[in-house]
């Protein structure tokens, strides 16, 4: 017996958690259920896999896997078939704990790369919070964004060209506490050196682009809107390399490696 199967409410810890769905396979072979983990994503994930106290002494797992897109992780969890209540629910987490993270450890990123503001040409925005801000930058995840004034309805553009390989535009949601992070509406593109911009915050369906589409830089994005953990309207842009770690880059045509809370910028 072989099947495919989704795995609802998979944790991947990237950015900040997010609930997303990964994909696996299943098969039963003598005396075992043996899940594997597929990578539906169109960027590679890391993926770490750990027995919880209840459970290692009878399972067997691959604590580790690259995968990139459509790589599978295999024999991620083999479980005894009289350790299974239900073989067409079995949920990983009963079983182990897990973290995944987008992109590759392996590769190095253009350091000296030079982003263009990601939004039209002419306009100008204030900054609302910079580099290492107190009111959310201030963690590994977070510590190298920048948080930028754009009111609802305004064009956000990309900053570089690359590939999209997630989008959310499905909420209309936003709080003023962490219990909304989820609810961000968001696109995620991934670079050939293979840093990955995050755009959050868009307009409920905000996206401009689709999963797959190849974006050139300064082409039109998304809608910005005021999704997800927010108290006033804006486009929040973060860059990271693997294992959900925010890097400092530069804007074009501006000297200042910060950018400074409360000044405007203008694209020129």
């Amino acid at each position: 017996m072989k099947q495919l199967f989704i795995l609802a409410g998979f944790i991947l810890s990237f950015q900040l958690v997010v609930s997303q769905n990964l994909k696996g396979s299943k098969h039963v072979k003598n005396d075992s259920v043996y899940l594997g983990l597929i990578n539906p994503f169109m960027a590679p994930i890391e993926i770490k896999l750990t027995a919880l106290d209840s459970t290692k002494s009878f399972i067997k797992i691959n604590p580790y896997g690259f995968l990139k897109e459509g790589d599978t992780l295999k024999q991620a969890l083999i479980i005894p078939f009289d350790k299974v209540k239900d073989t067409s629910k079995i949920n990983f987490k009963d079983y182990l704990r897990f973290k995944a993270h987008f992109g590759n450890p392996n590769e190095d990123y253009d350091e000296q790369f030079e982003y263009n503001l990601p939004f039209q040409k002419g306009k100008k925005y204030k900054i609302i919070q910079s580099f290492g801000g107190r009111f959310s930058h201030n963690k590994p995840h977070s510590k190298y964004a920048v948080d930028i004034g754009l009111p609802v309805g305004d064009t956000i553009t990309a900053a570089r060209s690359g590939k999209v390989f997630f989008v959310k535009e499905d909420s209309k949601e936003h709080c003023r506490t962490s219990k909304c992070i989820d609810m961000a509406n968001k696109i995620y593109i991934i670079h050939d050196d293979g840093t990955m911009a995050h755009y959050v915050h868009l307009d409920f369906e905000g996206a401009l682009a689709n999963v797959g589409d190849t974006v050139e830089v300064n082409q039109p994005i998304g809608i910005s809107g005021m999704t997800g953990f927010t108290t006033i309207p804006h486009l929040h842009f973060v860059l990271y390399k693997a294992r959900s770690i925010s890097i400092p880059f530069k804007f074009k045509g501006i000297r200042e490696k910060k950018l400074k809370q409360g000044k405007y910028y203008r694209n020129n």
